[in-house]
This record gives C-alpha cells, structure tokens and sequence, in this order.
C-alpha cells in the first residue's frame, strides 16, 4: 500500500509539473526563410541592397528581410551572401505573392531553408552577426537548448554586454545529412558593430575550451560565421 502511495504521489507531481515545463518554451517569435544567393555579373552587393530597398512592399509582405553577407563565412564565393525573410508563420509566408524576380542577384530558391525563430532577448537590428550552427544532442530537445541559451543570456547581460541571441530551428529544406529536426542556428546580434566586437573580445579573453561548452545540450557545433546584416524592407 505505501508504495503504491508513493507511485500515485510521483504520477501526480509529474503531471503537475508539465504544463511548467512546457511554459519554459515559448513559442516562436517569427518564421525565418534562409536563401542562398550571388550577385549577378556587373553587380555588386551594394546594388542589390539598394535593389531590395527601392522595391514598393505589399500589404501581406513580410515583416523583414534582412541580406546578409559574409565577413568571416564558412567556404562562401565572394559574390555570396544569405538573403533572411522573416514572416509571422507559414501561413504569412503562404499568403505572400512569392519572391520578387531581382535584376542585380541571383538566389537558390528552390533549397530555401525554414526556421522557427526564437529571441532570446530584443528584435532584430543592423549590425554584426555571429552564427553557430549546431545539432541538438540526442536525448534533448528545443526546449533544453532555449533554457541553456537564456542563462547565458542572463549572465551576459549582467555583464553588461548588449548583445542578443536568437535560437533558429530547422524544420524544412537542406539539412546536410543530419537527422530531421536536429539542427539548429545560434545567432548572436550586437547593437552595433561596435557592441558584438567588443562581445566577442569578452569570450576570446577568457579560458576558451575546445569543442560544445559543458552541458550545453547541443553537439556538431561549428567555428562562428561573421556577416554583416541589413535591413532591406520592413
């Protein structure tokens, strides 16, 4: 009889304790739709900003985009850069008209990859990015990589560092091999250029260990990427 109390007791608390746990992951904050593109012969990156940023936005359009181009990038042509859409949902990004033809650029539409996105901190902004691209450890999930995440926030607000983080989560397009679901982007933003310098100079100052941080329930995770990120339409 005591052990079966016991059991109804654990049950109970289990139960409980679920809709807590479920509450530590909020939902996304947006859709993220991340395209490789190149700038076209007699072009430059430049000329497709401005391209981007002449275009009239419709009414059901998205609620940014952001074209970002490689500083320190992972293998990428000089002519490359990443072109981010930011939506609501899928259902926003369904009802749009689709992605305007460009003169100065040309993107890989046809292996677009979509992103849950998640801030773990303020919006976006015009600035330096960091990116890591990681895949979640097995036996974990979103949820324990976003409450590891917003510790390291904390801290690093309470150093006064200014700096951002978002938590991107792959859910369709490419996935190079890994196992559905499992990759996610850590993408670190300053509030200027400035500002991520001097947060990078923080980390790089320290005892930097090799490989994932210690409990980090996240593996596979490679060398930052740095670009620089506008705002081309809001």
């Amino acid at each position: 009889m005591k052990i079966r109390l016991v059991t109804w007791w654990l049950a109970v608390a289990l139960l409980l304790s679920l809709p807590v746990v479920a509450q530590e992951l909020p939902p996304p904050d947006s859709l993220y739709v991340a395209t490789r593109c190149h700038v076209n012969d007699g072009f430059t990156f430049q000329d497709a900003v401005a391209e981007a940023r002449g275009r009239q936005s419709s009414a059901d359009g998205p609620n940014n985009v952001f074209y970002r181009q490689p500083i320190a990038g992972n293998g990428v042509a000089s002519t490359q850069f990443v072109r981010v859409v930011s939506w609501r949902n899928m259902e926003h990004w369904a009802s749009s008209v689709g992605a305007p033809s460009t003169e100065t650029h040309t993107c890989d539409n046809p292996n677009r990859r979509f992103f849950t996105n998640r801030s773990v901190g303020s919006s976006d902004r015009s600035s330096l990015v960091s990116t890591r691209r990681c895949t979640i450890e097995r036996g974990h999930t979103i949820a324990d990589v976003y409450r590891t995440l917003t510790g390291i926030q904390a801290a690093r607000e309470a150093r006064g560092d200014t700096s951002v983080m978002h938590l991107s989560h792959l859910f369709l397009g490419p996935a190079d091999g890994t196992e559905m679901r499992s990759t996610i982007v850590i993408r670190t933003i300053g509030e200027s250029a400035i500002g991520l310098a001097r947060s990078l100079d923080s980390v790089m100052a320290g005892d930097v260990s090799i490989g994932t941080p210690i409990n980090a329930p996240a593996e596979n995770c490679q060398d930052a990427t740095l670009t620089r990120s506008y705002i081309v339409t809001n």
